[in-house]
């Protein structure tokens, strides 16, 4: 990734995790991924409003418009989008501004008593691990995805704790005729089912023509098939939201790096790999050329073409694509 000028105009996405992940920001609770959140303790609730106070603080004393879009407290971290309004000066980058963030973060930790009671060191340890993890918004439409992100976390949060195996990350998941390496999150038995199909349909087909995509496909998952693609164009798409909705075997292809510390997949990604009817395969690393493209090239779709055509063991005949097109 080229070099970042940390006092620009930019929205930036912030985590910072608590020293040895303790659990102090806040508790998880619901009984379902559908009803959890997360309930911030006293210190949680400081942690955030320390971030919104930050921000202020920031304008009045550099002039510099900074402003918090959103935040989501989780019991051992926290997420927060920051946006830089105004080029800041150049003694007050961004690393400044989260470090005298943390600082405060840290002092109303000391004071508190629980910790005082817990901590029999005459050294006090920070509340915040070193540094921070940063992504910089350069995508259209990208802010919604991170508001999304983060709002989705308890729901995360939860799935991991109660299936914790199919949301384990696999870091060098070796897979296919080619032995290519992917981060691999989900039910990585799927490349070791009999049958693989890859889903692969023309960007510009009539709505009649995606229909019978779609028949072809979700007959070949109901035979057990597991349907491999990157699912871009509009009729692979809806392949693949028709054999969601039955929870048929998928493996889906995403040109993103799912190797970051906090990067899973989301929506739902993330949700089927945890029922255990989805493997989501990352050929690409998280910051790498590829992921840093604004918008996906042909290059990059031919690209995980070829490793969905890797995955896959089987073909579809042409007999039977026109047979199920005959049949419409």
């Amino acid at each position: 990734m080229e070099k970042h000028d940390y006092t620009s105009v930019c929205i930036y996405l912030i985590t910072v995790t608590t020293v040895d992940r303790k659990r102090i920001l806040g508790s998880l609770v619901g009984d379902s991924p559908n009803t959890a959140e997360i309930v911030p303790t006293a210190l949680g609730t400081y942690v955030a409003e320390a971030f919104r106070k930050i921000a202020t603080e920031t304008t009045k004393k550099t002039g510099c418009r900074v402003q918090v879009l959103h935040y989501q407290i989780m019991p051992d971290h926290f997420h927060g989008i920051l946006y830089v309004r105004d080029t800041l000066p150049t003694d007050y980058a961004l690393g400044k501004i989260i470090a005298a963030w943390k600082s405060a973060c840290s002092h109303a930790f000391w004071d508190d008593v629980s910790f005082r009671a817990q901590n029999l060191s005459s050294e006090k340890t920070p509340l915040f691990s070193r540094g921070f993890n940063d992504r910089i918004l350069f995508r259209k439409g990208q802010l919604q995805t991170w508001i999304a992100y983060l709002k989705d976390n308890p729901r995360r949060l939860w799935l991991k704790i109660h299936f914790p195996n199919r949301l384990r990350k696999v870091y060098d998941f070796s897979a296919g005729k080619k032995g290519h390496q992917y981060t691999a999150v989900g039910n990585t038995f799927l490349v070791t089912y009999p049958e693989r199909l890859q889903v692969r349909c023309h960007r510009h087909l009539t709505e009649e023509q995606i229909q019978a995509e779609v028949a072809t496909y979700l007959r070949e998952a109901r035979r057990g098939t597991v349907l491999i693609s990157p699912f871009i164009s509009p009729a692979e798409k809806a392949v693949y939201d028709a054999c969601y909705k039955e929870e048929m075997p998928m493996i889906h292809i995403v040109n993103r790096g799912l190797d970051g510390k906090f990067i899973y997949p989301s929506g739902r990604d993330l949700a089927g790999c945890s029922d255990g009817f989805l493997l989501v395969l990352a050929p690409y690393a998280d910051y790498s050329a590829e992921t840093a493209a604004k918008r996906i090239t042909r290059a990059q779709c031919l690209d995980m073409n070829d490793y969905a055509e890797d995955l896959a063991n089987i073909a579809l005949k042409c007999d039977e694509r026109d047979e199920e097109r005959d049949m419409k």
